[in-house]
C-alpha cells in the first residue's frame, strides 16, 4: 500500500540508523535512493561538541560502506584461503591504542569521516597501526585483523589511483621490494620453525624491528644463516624452502633495498602478514607438498 510521507521518513531513518550501525557492528545492510545528513558530536568537558557534518546521496553512502568494508578486508591469519570477518568500527580504533580509552574523539571523527566519506587514511594513523603491529609481534601475540585490515586500506586509498596491486590475500606480484622483504622474513621465520621447533625468540622477534628498517643488512645475514636451517629437513622440504627462498628474492632483483620508510615498513608488514597467513593455509602444508609445485 501508500506509504504516508511520515511513515517513509520513518523507514528512512530505520535504513540510515541500519546503514551507519553497519559500520559499527561489521554487517552490512541494504538500502534505498535517499538522501543522508550525518553529524558527529562528542563530549568535551561537559559540552557536546559538533566534530563534523555530512550530506550526500545514499547510493552515495552505501557506496563508501561497501568500499570500507572492502579495502579493510584482509587474509584470516590462519589461512590464506578465507577472509577475517568485517570488523567493527571500534576494533578498528582500538588497533591502534593500547586501551580504547586512550583513543581520541578526532582519531574517532577522522575514521568516521573515511568510511562514510571514502576519504584516504592519513599516514599517521597508518604509522600508529604500525607500532602497534610491531609491539604486539614482539610479544608474539595474536595478530590484529582490523590493525592490518587498517594497514591495507591505508595503501588502497593512499591516491586517487591507490595501490591496485594491494590484495586482501598474498600478491606474489606486488610491485614494491618492500613487500617482498616482509615475505622473505616470513619465509625465514617458517623455515626456523620447522628445523628448530620452538627455540626461545624466535627469529622474528628478534630481528623484525631491523629487518623492517634496514632489510638490506639484516634480511642478508639471516638467508646466508637458512642454509644451515636447510640442512637439517628431509629433502623434499629442504628443496621446497629453497624454490620458495628463490623466488621470493627473485622477486628482489639484484640487492635488498638498505632502508625503508614508513610507507616501506607499512608494505613491509603486509608482506609478512600475507605470507605467512598464506603459509598456514590448509593445502599449503609443506609436508605433503610436491617438490617444484609451486602453486
Amino acid at each position: 500500500g501508500m506509504q504516508t510521507e511520515e511513515q517513509q521518513t520513518t523507514s528512512a531513518l530505520g535504513q540510515a540508523r541500519k546503514l551507519l550501525k553497519a559500520i559499527r557492528t561489521g554487517e552490512r545492510a541494504q538500502l534505498g535512493h535517499n538522501h543522508y545528513y550525518a553529524m558527529t558530536l562528542s563530549g568535551a568537558s561537559g559540552r557536546v561538541m559538533v566534530r563534523d557534518w555530512m550530506e550526500g546521496a545514499f547510493a552515495q553512502l552505501l557506496a563508501s560502506i561497501e568500499a570500507w568494508f572492502s579495502d579493510l578486508s584482509i587474509a584470516h591469519r590462519s589461512s590464506g584461503e578465507r577472509l577475517a570477518p568485517d570488523p567493527k568500527f571500534l576494533a578498528i580504533g582500538g588497533a591502534l591504542v593500547r586501551e580504547l580509552k586512550d583513543l581520541p574523539a578526532s582519531t574517532t571523527a577522522t575514521l568516521w569521516r573515511a568510511a562514510v566519506t571514502r576519504q584516504a587514511i592519513p599516514q599517521s594513523l597508518m604509522g600508529q597501526a604500525l607500532d602497534r603491529f610491531r609491539s604486539a609481534l614482539i610479544k608474539d601475540e595474536t595478530f590484529n585483523h582490523a590493525r592490518m585490515g587498517l594497514i591495507k586500506a591505508y595503501f588502497v586509498r593512499k591516491s586517487s589511483a591507490g595501490d591496485q596491486h594491494m590484495k586482501p590475500y598474498l600478491n606474489p606480484d606486488h610491485p614494491d621490494p618492500a613487500y617482498h622483504c616482509g615475505r622473505l622474513l616470513a619465509v625465514l621465520a617458517k623455515l626456523q620453525h620447522s628445523a628448530l621447533g620452538e627455540v626461545g625468540a624466535g627469529v622474528v622477534q628478534r630481528f623484525y624491528p631491523a629487518a623492517s628498517t634496514a632489510p638490506g643488512l639484516t634480511l642478508g645475514r639471516l638467508v646466508g644463516n637458512a642454509r644451515n636451517h636447510l640442512g637439517k629437513l628431509e629433502n623434499g622440504l629442504s628443496f621446497w624452502y629453497e624454490q620458495l627462498i628463490g623466488e621470493v628474492m627473485g622477486r628482489l632483483g639484484d640487492r635488498l633495498p638498505r632502508t625503508l620508510d614508513l610507507e616501506g615498513q607499512g608494505l613491509f608488514a603486509l608482506g609478512y602478514y600475507q605470507q605467512l597467513a598464506a603459509l598456514r593455509s590448509p593445502k599449503k602444508d609443506v609436508q605433503a607438498k610436491q617438490p617444484g609445485d609451486q602453486s
